[in-house]
Formats: C-alpha cells, sequence, structure tokens
C-alpha cells in the first residue's frame, strides 16, 4: 500500500469523507463543512471507496507542468539578472528580457528564477498608506503635474543632479523630462517648452510650493501692484499668467503622487538603462531621454475616459519666446541707457526719437540673450550672457562680455599752428606809468 503526504485541509477531507461512508454524515453535511456541492462530494466519495485516501491529493501533485520553464532557460535568465541587469527590478528585468532577448516569462517567474540565483531585486518597497483617493482628469491636457527629483542618477560615484518631469494626470504620459544642475526658473521654462512643441499648452499646472512657482507670502507686494490689486508673482508665475495656464498649490507629496511615483520608477529603470548604455553626463542623459520617454509611454500610459484632449495650439514660436523668458522692468536715462546689475547698458543707440524715461522690459531669453522692448515694440538687442541664467539681474549682468574700451584720444599735431594775425609788438610801460604806481592796502606816509 502506498504512503501519501496529507496537508491539513486534506486531513479534514479524510476525515469527513470517513464519516460519510460509515453512515455518520449525510451528503448535505459533509457539503456543508468542505465547502463543496453536493454532487462533487459524491464524486469523492466514490473515489474514497476505491482508492482509499490516496484519492484525496490532487492528481497533478509531483508531476512537471507541461508550461514549466526548462532549465537552460533557468540559467540564461539568471546568468543576465546576475551579470548584465542585476540593477534592474523584477518588472523592468522581465519587460527588458522580452524586448531584447525575446524571452517571454512572467514577473512570477523572474521572481521565483532570481530567489533560487540568490540575485534579490534591488527595489525595496514599503507596505501602502492609506490616502483619499483623488480620480484622473477626464482629458489629456487639463492638468500636469510637475515636480524635480535630486539623485546620484549617473551612479554613486557621480555627483547629483535634477531631473525635471511633466506627467498628464489624465493618461499618465510623460509629456517632457530634462536633467539640469539644479531645480531652477530657467530648467521649468525649458520642461514647459517642450510640453508645448510635443503637445500643446494645458490648462492647468499642479506642483509644490517651491519659490520657482510661488512667491514667498513674507514678501510685500510694491505699491504698483498693490495700486492694480495684483499679487506678486515669479517669473515662471507670469509666464504661466499670460500663456493662460492655471498654477495649483500642491500641500503634501502624495497630492501629486504621479509624478512621485514616476521618479521612484525612473530611479529603477532609468538609472539601470544609463548605466547599461554608460551614460555619465547630462547632455548625453538629455540626448538618451525621448527614446526612453517613448518606451515608457508604451508601457505604461493609459487611455483617458474622454478621447478629445484638452491640450491648446501653442502660440508662434517668436511669440512663445518672448513668453518663456526672464523680464525685468527699467527706467531708460536721459543718454539712452538702463542700469542692468552693476552694469549701464545703451539701449536704441544712435535712435533719433528719445526715450528717455520710458518704461520698457529687459528680455532675457533662455539662451542668454538681452533685447528691449517697450510694449510690443523691440527697440534693438542688448549683449548676450554666458553661463547657466538666474532670476538675479546682478548674476547676470557678471556673465556679459566686458563693454568695449573707450575710443583712443586724438594726439595734438606735431606742427605749431599757424596764427591768422601778425603777432603785435611787446609794449614796456614807462617806469612813471600809473599801473607801476597801483598799490595794494593803505597809502605809505612818505607817498602822501
Amino acid at each position: 500500500m502506498s504512503q501519501v503526504t496529507l496537508s491539513m485541509q486534506e486531513q479534514r477531507t479524510l476525515q469527513v469523507l470517513t464519516l460519510l461512508s460509515e453512515g455518520h454524515m449525510t451528503a448535505r453535511e459533509a457539503a456543508e463543512q468542505l465547502g463543496h456541492s453536493v454532487r462533487h462530494v459524491r464524486r469523492e466519495l466514490k473515489a474514497f471507496r476505491e482508492q482509499g485516501a490516496t484519492s484525496i491529493p490532487h492528481g497533478n501533485r509531483g508531476r512537471k507542468p507541461p508550461n514549466a520553464i526548462c532549465a537552460q532557460l533557468r540559467q540564461r535568465v539568471a546568468g543576465l539578472a546576475q551579470e548584465t541587469y542585476q540593477a534592474y527590478n523584477n518588472h523592468h528585468l522581465k519587460d527588458q528580457l522580452a524586448e531584447t532577448h525575446g524571452i517571454a516569462i512572467s514577473v512570477s517567474s523572474v521572481r521565483r528564477i532570481r530567489a533560487q540565483a540568490n540575485v534579490p531585486s534591488p527595489r525595496k518597497r514599503r507596505p501602502p498608506k492609506h490616502r483619499t483617493k483623488r480620480e484622473r482628469k477626464p482629458q489629456a491636457g487639463m492638468m500636469l503635474q510637475l515636480d524635480g527629483s535630486n539623485h546620484r542618477w549617473f551612479g554613486p560615484q557621480h555627483p547629483p543632479c535634477e531631473l525635471l518631469g511633466a506627467v498628464d494626470d489624465a493618461t499618465g504620459t510623460v509629456c517632457a523630462a530634462l536633467f539640469r544642475h539644479e531645480e531652477d526658473t530657467v530648467g521649468y521654462m525649458l520642461l514647459l517648452g517642450q510640453v508645448m512643441r510635443r503637445h500643446g499648452v494645458p490648462l492647468s499646472l499642479y506642483s509644490d510650493r517651491h519659490s520657482t512657482f510661488f512667491v514667498n507670502h513674507s514678501e510685500k507686494p510694491t505699491v504698483e501692484e498693490q495700486l492694480q490689486g495684483k499679487e506678486p508673482t515669479t517669473q515662471f508665475g507670469r509666464a504661466a499668467g499670460q500663456l493662460g495656464i492655471r498654477l495649483i498649490r500642491a500641500y503634501s507629496p502624495q497630492a501629486k503622487g504621479r509624478v512621485e511615483k514616476l521618479f521612484g520608477t525612473f530611479q529603477d529603470r532609468l538609472i539601470a538603462e544609463m548605466a547599461t548604455h554608460q551614460i555619465t553626463s547630462i547632455d548625453q542623459a538629455n540626448a538618451f531621454l525621448p527614446g526612453f520617454l517613448e518606451r515608457y509611454n508604451r508601457r505604461f500610459a493609459k487611455a483617458a475616459a474622454h478621447p478629445q484632449t484638452a491640450f491648446r495650439p501653442a502660440p508662434p514660436r517668436q511669440q512663445l519666446g518672448c513668453i518663456l523668458c526672464l523680464q525685468f522692468p527699467r527706467t531708460v536715462a536721459n543718454d539712452h541707457t538702463i542700469s542692468f546689475g552693476n552694469r549701464r547698458l545703451p539701449v536704441a543707440h544712435g535712435s533719433k526719437v528719445s526715450y528717455a524715461r520710458k518704461q520698457i522690459v529687459v528680455h532675457v531669453s533662455l539662451d542668454g540673450q538681452l533685447s528691449y522692448w517697450l510694449a510690443d515694440h523691440c527697440l534693438g538687442k542688448g549683449p548676450t550672457a554666458t553661463g547657466p541664467l538666474t532670476t538675479d539681474p546682478s548674476a547676470i549682468a557678471r556673465q556679459l562680455p566686458p563693454p568695449p574700451p573707450p575710443p583712443p584720444i586724438s594726439q595734438p599735431p606735431t606742427q605749431p599752428r599757424q596764427r591768422k594775425h601778425q603777432q603785435r609788438p611787446t609794449v614796456i610801460p614807462s617806469p612813471n606809468h600809473p599801473w607801476r604806481k597801483f598799490r595794494y592796502g593803505k597809502p605809505h606816509p612818505d607817498t602822501l
């Protein structure tokens, strides 16, 4: 008689079937105890009377499943996970095996193979916490979530840098991403420019309370802003207002969870793929991003509830350049110059029209080119700043080229100038001339 090992549940089934076969329990009572139908209990009782306890375990126990992964393929996957894709998590490794090597296996199989090969996943997942869920926007372009992530994107031996990203709330599509040395206004303007060139102008932007987007409440508005009833805005806030984009504050990281989760995924997948392609600089990473984002969106993007998009057409390129720039109001002096930082810059040099005491706006484009605007009229261009731009005029002025040297002073002629008239003869006064008798102060008594 063969021996069989039964689990606790199978031992309970054996006990119920024994009582049923001895007549101590009805089929309906046995079905209630086992959670089976009466018809299935009768089939189990018939097999139990014929085969005994060996009929209780499933018939496939101990058999190799027909879809089992062969040992050669398991060794190949384990070798790739241990050598080439050690920094990839289980889901990322499953996608990479299918795209690059044509190996189509499930995430569970990848997890089991890694566990048997003692190659754990680098991603440590924390248990989820309860949060009130906010439904997605119904249309693409209704709201984009913006944020930046400071991380060692090129490996632990390289310094950290910022990755700026914009995620559509309705579809989860990464509309744009950009590597920068720091999280600054110019970087977010470049990011917004990418979004508008690829998709259009969104209706709103959802971000944290970074000083790039909102002015600190401790700063008081100027007199002009108080008279006009306007709140002080940042350079990015001014550009968003001109484009008709609403800025929305997020008061917790969980409120903009899609973009936060995006950076968690990028710290798994993007770092691993850049290490595979030996990318170690910001320029190389920005060139690699478009292809990576295309694959990412194809894998993770979802369809919106309404197919019609809410993105608006972007303005022309010249008009967009006048909006996505740094703007500084200045007053023109009487000599057609303005004060910019610690420099005096000429405005409309050689113009026959006087712009003295006029209020103009200095535009600093994202590539550093200065231009002077009076309303919608460009008065001319100025010098170009070199280096990273900031919103501080003094820092921009230090990056401008030095002013041209003054013109050289003309040398006096070597030949003496010719007199037009003949030189008059020298006249010597006589000794008794009144001019010689003139004295300052009181007269001397001997002369009276």
